[in-house]
C-alpha cells in the first residue's frame, strides 16, 4: 500500500468495488480501501483503512471484515529503516470479533532499482484477541517476519506483494502465512484498475473456522 514518490509530502489511493442484485434475492456488496501516508526525507506516516461487507435480503451481513492500520518508519541508512506499527480489525469470516495488534522492528531495503524493489523485515508483535462466542481474551507474542516486492514492468502498470510469516514465538508449530497480490494499470495520471488477491492461512484457527481463506477482488482506484 505504499505509494513511492519522488518528493516530501503528502500522497493517497482509495479503490472501492460494489455488487447490487435482486432477483429472488437481494445482495449488496461493498469492498473499499483508502490509504494515506505522508513523507520526509527521514520519516513515512502510513494510515490504511479497509472494509469488506456483504449482506443478503436485509439480514446481518455473512461477510463483514475490516481493519485501520497505522505504521510508522524511520530511516536509518540507505538500507535500513525501524518500523513500528498498531492495527485494529474485526473479522467475522475468520471467527474474530475483534483483534489489537501493536508491534516494532528493522526493515532492510534489499533491492532497489528504477523498476524493481524488495524489502524484507523481521518485527515482534504483540496481539490481543477475542473470538466471537468466546469469554475471554487471548494473547500471543509473534513474530512478524515479511518480504514485500515491487515490480513496475511498464510506466502505466505495477505488480506488487508482500508475504507475512508469524510464527508465536513459545510455539512454532503455531503460524499464520498471509500473502497479498496487486496488480494495478493505470488508464490515466491518477485512475487505475486493480486485481487484488490476497491468501491467509492459520494452522490454529478459531472454533469452526477454516485453515486457509481467499479474497479476490478488482475495481477502480485513484492515486
Amino acid at each position: 500500500y505504499r505509494i513511492r514518490t519522488d518528493s516530501a509530502g503528502w500522497a493517497g489511493s482509495a479503490d472501492a468495488s460494489v455488487y447490487l442484485s435482486k432477483n429472488r434475492d437481494f445482495v449488496l456488496s461493498l469492498l473499499t480501501n483508502a490509504q494515506l501516508q505522508h513523507k520526509r526525507p527521514k520519516t513515512l506516516w502510513l494510515l490504511i483503512a479497509d472494509l469488506n461487507t456483504v449482506k443478503a435480503n436485509n439480514q446481518e451481513a455473512f461477510v463483514n471484515a475490516g481493519f485501520l492500520h497505522f505504521r510508522f518508519n524511520y530511516k536509518i541508512s540507505e538500507k535500513w529503516a525501524w518500523e513500528a506499527f498498531s492495527q485494529g480489525q474485526f473479522n467475522g469470516p475468520l471467527g474474530v470479533e475483534w483483534k489489537v495488534l501493536t508491534g516494532t522492528g528493522p526493515r532492510f531495503k534489499a533491492v532497489d532499482t528504477k523498476k524493481f524493489r524488495v524489502y524484507l523485515a523481521s518485527l515482534y508483535m504483540q496481539e490481543t484477541e477475542r473470538n466471537i462466542g468466546a469469554e475471554d481474551n487471548i494473547y500471543f507474542n509473534r513474530m512478524s517476519n515479511y518480504v514485500s516486492f515491487t515490480w513496475e514492468p511498464a510506466k502505466q502498470s505495477r505488480i506488487s506483494n508482500t508475504t507475512y510469516f508469524q510464527p508465536v514465538l513459545n510455539d512454532f508449530s503455531d503460524y499464520r502465512i498471509a500473502s497479498n497480490w496487486s496488480v494495478k494499470a493505470f488508464l490515466s495520471k491518477y485512475v487505475y484498475l486493480e486485481l487484488e488477491y490476497n491468501l491467509y492461512f492459520d494452522t490454529a484457527p478459531p472454533v469452526n473456522t477454516p485453515n486457509t481463506v481467499y479474497i479476490l477482488k478488482s475495481g477502480l482506484g485513484v492515486e
